[in-house]
């Protein structure tokens, strides 16, 4: 008899134990999208520059969002941090009072072990001002900079030094470096990694022995102002935040409908540039336990 009870109370916490595994399943989503302008050829939807790219979209799903394909929206590169691409430096230089020669270095250097004066001063810097074209009397473009043989991999921090020199016995130079801007080259554009207006608190200065002028910044400008003819000898360092010139952050998605939003039926995009672009719709329907996603690609082409 007690064997009969049993069987009847463990039976229903059976029954509840598989009751409470059983997952909550999804639909597969039916969205279909299509474009609906432009001309087809070859298979490749294809407007000219200025035109409106229109998708239309047919029956449902909870969750809709694209990879427009164009820079900073690109479906293969959303999970991408670093990539290999060409750093290049440039910025106007200004010299201004005396007669001075030679009183601007331009350096740099991949890593320093710390950002002061006793790291930087004993670092083994690459002395760079050959490459840059200096102002003698008015403003000039320094001209594009390579450093791409700086770096040797896409965990490398760059620091991009200006070194100051005013020798005593005639008036000294004032330096004034504007349009400061260190990018990195990517096939889809250039990635702006440090520029004046975004970096102004992260520079570091010193000054060697008891040299008086020292650099000055503002989100405008880097400045040194030497002395007169009788100051003393002035060395004068101003050294950039380290620059992580392969670092990328990973593209995004445009969203264009959640569970909440009402049916979706079309999206108007422009595309800025002329070239050949690949528009990934991320199309899914979810639960607490599963995810049923489909992903559709349409090909675009914009020409002159």
């Amino acid at each position: 008899m007690k064997s009969k009870y049993l069987f009847y109370m463990v039976l229903p916490a059976l029954c509840l134990g598989l009751s409470c595994s059983k997952k909550l399943g999804v639909e597969a989503p039916t969205l279909n999208v299509t474009v609906t302008n432009g001309q087809l050829i070859n298979g490749v939807s294809t407007f000219k520059l200025g035109e409106t790219v229109q998708f239309a979209f047919s029956g449902y799903a909870a969750n809709v969002s694209v990879y427009t394909g164009d820079a900073g929206r690109n479906y293969d590169y959303r999970e991408r941090t670093a990539v290999s691409g060409k750093p290049q430096l440039s910025f106007t230089s200004l010299a201004q009072f005396g007669t001075q020669s030679n009183t601007l270095q331009v350096l740099a250097i991949n890593g320093l072990p710390k950002l002061d004066a006793q790291s930087a001063l004993a670092a083994n810097w690459v002395d760079i001002t050959g490459r840059a074209t200096l102002s003698t009397g008015t403003a000039i473009a320094s001209g594009t900079i390579d450093l791409s043989d700086l770096v040797k991999s896409t965990s490398d921090s760059l620091f991009i030094a200006f070194k100051y020199s005013g020798k005593t016995g005639s008036t000294q130079r004032t330096w004034t470096i504007t349009n400061f801007a260190v990018n990195t080259i990517l096939p889809e554009g250039p990635q702006v990694i440090s520029n004046l207006a975004n970096d102004n608190p992260y520079w570091t200065k010193f000054s060697e022995g008891t040299s008086a002028a020292n650099w000055t910044t503002t989100t405008a400008q880097l400045q040194v102002v030497g002395g007169t003819a009788t100051a003393p000898d002035n060395v004068s360092w101003i050294i950039s935040k380290p620059l992580f010139v392969s670092r990328v952050a990973p593209d995004w998605a445009v969203g264009l409908k959640n569970i909440g939003n009402a049916n979706l039926t079309t999206y108007n995009y422009k595309y800025l540039t002329v070239g050949k672009y690949k528009a990934t719709f991320i199309i899914f329907n979810n639960s607490i336990d599963e995810t049923s996603k489909v992903i559709k690609e349409i090909p675009i082409e914009i020409v002159p």
